[in-house]
């Protein structure tokens, strides 16, 4: 059990159907509510299943007749639980008491909601979610979800050992694998397929960018920058030749750079010892005689290559019309080209494929090894939980008195998912001669609330609020002894808001609420009182009993005299 019961604290209902406004507080325990047929107590019930996405009030009668918008608002407290919910939702900020809100209007003749959570917008879907852990409704609408496979299956998983959680978990994340690996091979083979259709073509493009010996993605920048420089090789080679002359050449009449640079230093040599600074400038003239040797020697290095190129002008240009043709044929740059070649080469490799498939098949087989172990085990652990849940309806059934009734859980496979691999179905029989068979084909109105009762009660593992609509409809003597004592029981352990006919229900209430429908000039009015008072208790009960003769006036008086003791 958690360590903190939700409780429903207050309930605002704003121009909802008949409701002008009301405001209900609740407390611990059990709350009962009382009236006349058709005064409007289901409405509370209705309200909240609406308030968390339901529809229980059709959206055209939702809103109050002549009104232009309608409010549902709850607040519960909170629990750890429920704390943990806002946190995976992204809720980061909510704490302490909750506040649950739904604000219907009509616009352009349409009528439209905004949920919020501590004004803090919520998606609908995830409000029903939210409902889940907050409000347990045990109505008999409530039956239609045991049609439901995947909710009877949820009652099993939420009763079961914790190691049957850990399996589920584990079941869900190694499917999610397994459907992600079959996705990539499935994905693989009708890639083989489109390849092997263009096939012919694909490999010829191959051929022909194999072929183009294509290494370099910037050949034909390399390749533009020679043809420049071959095609004005005869001015390149003139003008290093005379800049070498000028520079280092002892023919010309005119001296050479070099020369005029050694008769500086020589000359400034004979005066250095005369002035510091003559040798600092006469060591910057001897780096500058540095510097035009370096010069001198990659001018005639540079030389030397024009002269060895190893290559004609004439391959050049034809190497590179050969390129640029490559590019206008595949309408791609040579860069593009060179990757496309890559991805050629590895979408003809069919050994690369079959070794992917290979590889893809292990890790399949494996993870369908591993689920059906895991299937094994799950099926176990669920079938002890059904078997306890059985035992424990069956003999509550047999207290609400329904002593021939039969429940059984039946498990059958069925093909496998991230759920299991087994359908869960849960039948019913009243009587020795009756089959069992689903609850909708076999189950009565008063059955099944006692039903539901029995197995909520089963399953009461969650702290939230319990709403019970006229569960012991058509009960009497030693059976309805046995729910009043079996909903006494569950308010200890949770708040249960009951809507009852019954006196001796009513009277074991800890706080009893009236409703009471009122027509006012025409327009119908539903209120709800809060009876405090033992006296108004009494008068309540009288009116449900059916009269106020004294021996009705002295039953309700010991009904809630025997509540209280």
């Amino acid at each position: 059990m958690y360590e903190r019961i939700i409780m429903l604290i207050q309930l605002t209902l704003k121009n909802i159907a008949l409701i002008e406004i009301i405001e209900i507080n609740f407390e611990k325990g059990l709350n009962i509510f009382t009236g006349d047929s058709g005064s409007g107590k289901s409405l509370i019930l209705d309200s909240l299943n609406v308030l968390f996405g339901g529809s229980n009030i059709p959206l055209n009668h939702l809103i109050r007749p002549g009104k232009e918008e309608c409010l549902i608002e709850a607040k519960f407290s909170n629990s750890s639980q429920v704390t943990d919910w806002f946190l995976r939702n992204g809720f980061y900020k909510i704490s302490g008491e909750i506040f649950v809100k739904r604000k219907s209007y009509i616009k352009n003749n349409k009528i439209l909601s905004k949920y919020t959570i501590n004004n803090f917008s919520i998606s609908k879907k995830l409000l029903e979610e939210l409902g889940l852990l907050l409000v347990d409704f045990a109505g008999q609408s409530d039956s239609v979800l045991y049609d439901n496979q995947d909710y009877r299956r949820s009652i099993i998983d939420d009763l079961g050992s914790k190691k049957l959680k850990t399996i589920n978990f584990e079941i869900k994340n190694i499917w999610q694998e397994f459907q992600n690996l079959r996705k990539r091979r499935q994905d693989m083979m009708y890639s083989y397929k489109q390849k092997e259709k263009n096939n012919f073509a694909i490999k010829e493009m191959y051929k022909v960018l194999e072929e183009a010996n294509l290494n370099s993605a910037n050949e034909i920048f390399e390749l533009q920058s020679k043809e420049l420089r071959l095609s004005n090789n005869f001015d390149i080679n003139n003008s290093i030749k005379l800049s070498l002359d000028n520079l280092n050449s002892y023919k010309n009449e005119a001296p050479s750079v070099s020369y005029l640079i050694a008769q500086s230093i020589k000359q400034l040599n004979k005066v250095v010892q005369f002035d510091s600074k003559i040798k600092d400038l006469n060591e910057n003239l001897m780096n500058i005689q540095s510097d035009v040797e370096n010069l001198i020697f990659a001018l005639t290095e540079y030389s030397e290559e024009l002269e060895n190129e190893d290559i004609s002008l004439e391959e050049i240009q034809k190497r590179l019309f050969y390129l640029q043709n490559l590019e206008r044929t595949f309408s791609l740059e040579l860069p593009k080209l060179i990757l496309k070649k890559d991805e050629l080469k590895t979408f003809i490799d069919t050994n690369l494929f079959e070794e992917e498939i290979k590889k893809l098949d292990i890790q399949i087989n494996d993870s369908q090894a591993n689920l059906n172990t895991l299937f094994e085990i799950q099926s176990f652990q669920r079938r002890k939980t059904a078997n306890q849940l059985q035992d424990s309806v069956i003999s509550i059934l047999k207290n609400l008195g329904l002593e021939n009734a039969d429940f059984s859980i039946n498990f059958s496979k069925v093909t496998p998912s991230s759920e299991g691999n087994e359908n869960i179905d849960f039948l019913f029989s009243a009587n020795p001669d009756q089959k069992l068979a689903p609850l909708s084909k076999v189950i009565s109105g008063g059955e099944m609330s006692r039903f539901l009762l029995a197995i909520k009660s089963s399953i009461s593992q969650k702290s939230n609020t319990f709403f019970l609509d006229e569960i012991d409809n058509g009960l009497s003597g030693k059976s309805l002894h046995s729910l009043v004592d079996l909903i006494k029981l569950t308010a200890q352990e949770r708040q249960v808001l009951c809507i009852t006919h019954q006196p001796f229900l009513a009277a074991t209430g800890n706080t009893h609420f009236k409703v009471k429908k009122n027509v006012i000039n025409g327009i119908t009015f539903t209120s709800i009182t809060e009876l405090i008072t033992k006296k108004e208790r009494q008068n309540e009960l009288i009116e449900l009993i059916g009269g106020g003769f004294s021996e009705a006036n002295n039953y309700a008086s010991r009904l809630i005299d025997r509540a209280a003791a």
